[in-house]
């Protein structure tokens, strides 16, 4: 994993010495969130999506090739939805993202379709567990991990409105590296969360 990183960032060099646009950006995000759930027994669990949000800004830098390197700092909500006997399960994980991507625009006149990859690394603020009526603060009760760190992939596209900016829609499956689960705990828990993201790009000249 850490050559991959280290080859990552020497791409991301590469592109970001040769910038000739940079851009700013606000994105609005609808996740489609789950876990990938392994427990004590080994046996995976199939947990529910649960619909969350998120909300951040972007800064991309594009050279003359059309390839592109972009940060972004993101709020993001996610969770999953599970169902114990009768009773309803539900989990709410509020983290602040950094994220770093790679890709490539496809330029065709307004329209640029675009498609990347990257990384992410993700700070856990608020943790919260329902199973019916019942709250637990997974945080307070020192059971989940505050980091973590995972891998993305996505595609989308975009369209110049004017020499003022562009709107963007954009797919991205983000895929988490790190158990989650803390303690002596033998099950394990991934973050996995497909989600829609909807912005505005304003070029800085």
């Amino acid at each position: 994993m850490k050559k991959n990183i280290i080859i990552f960032l020497l791409l991301s060099s590469c592109i970001a010495n040769e910038a000739q646009e940079i851009n700013l950006g606000l994105s609005f995000l609808q996740n489609y969130s789950t876990f990938r759930y392994v427990g004590s027994d080994g046996k995976k669990d199939d947990l529910n999506y649960a619909i969350k949000f998120g909300y951040g800004l972007s800064f991309q830098k594009v050279n003359d090739k059309n390839f592109f390197l972009e940060g972004l700092f993101l709020y993001n909500n996610k969770g999953a939805g599970s169902n114990l006997y009768l009773d309803q399960l539900d989990w709410s994980f509020h983290y602040i993202n950094a994220d770093i991507n790679i890709g490539h625009k496809f330029i065709f006149g307004k329209l640029s379709p675009h498609f990347g990859g990257g990384i992410y690394y993700g700070r856990l603020l608020k943790a919260d567990q329902y199973i019916g009526s019942t709250h637990y603060d997974l945080l307070d009760l020192s059971i989940i991990k505050k980091n973590d760190f995972g891998i993305n992939i996505f595609g989308g596209i975009e369209y110049g409105y004017s020499d003022n900016g562009s709107v963007f829609l954009r797919l991205k499956e983000s895929a988490g590296l790190l158990q989650l689960e803390d303690g002596e705990s033998d099950q394990k828990m991934y973050n996995r969360t497909f989600s829609i993201h909807i912005g505005l790009l304003f070029p800085i000249k």
